[in-house]
């Protein structure tokens, strides 16, 4: 059991607090400076990871486009706010669709490497002997009774 005893703790002072915020602020003013680094950068490279997506796996990019046409037809207000995301937030929809297409191709060519050269799969099995599996289930029989 734990137990706390709150009658000898004593409250921060008011300059604790300070610093705490104070400590605080700068966590979030350099958090958002690097944020702004990364989005800068992403978006001089978000051409680059657009074509790279498209090389990799093009049916990425296909069914994100099919995805918000769809979205758009099904509930127009919630489609078109989306697309309008993507395209304001175009460096961060680049590499989404880089990631996932960079995952895609290397899902493809794993598989690819597991695959024999007649084209099926390799298969993890064990060749039962049906007459010793038989017997054995009799013996299991016969000790029970």
């Amino acid at each position: 059991m734990i137990i706390f005893n709150n009658n000898n703790i004593r409250r921060p002072s008011l300059l604790q607090i300070l610093i705490g915020f104070f400590v605080l602020f700068a966590f979030l003013y350099v958090g958002f400076y690097i944020t702004k680094w990364i989005l800068y950068a992403l978006g001089f490279l978000a051409p680059a990871l657009l074509v790279a997506a498209a090389v990799l796996n093009f049916a990425t990019i296909k069914n994100f486009v099919k995805y918000l046409w769809g979205l758009i037809r099904v509930k127009p207000i919630w489609g078109l706010m989306l697309t309008f995301l993507a395209v304001i937030g175009f460096p961060v929809t680049c590499t989404l669709l880089f990631v996932r297409a960079w995952s895609q191709w290397r899902k493809r060519r794993n598989y690819v490497d597991e695959v024999t050269s007649d084209g099926s799969e390799y298969i993890d099995y064990e060749v039962v002997d049906e007459e010793q599996t038989h017997k054995r289930r009799i013996d299991l029989l016969e000790r029970r009774n």
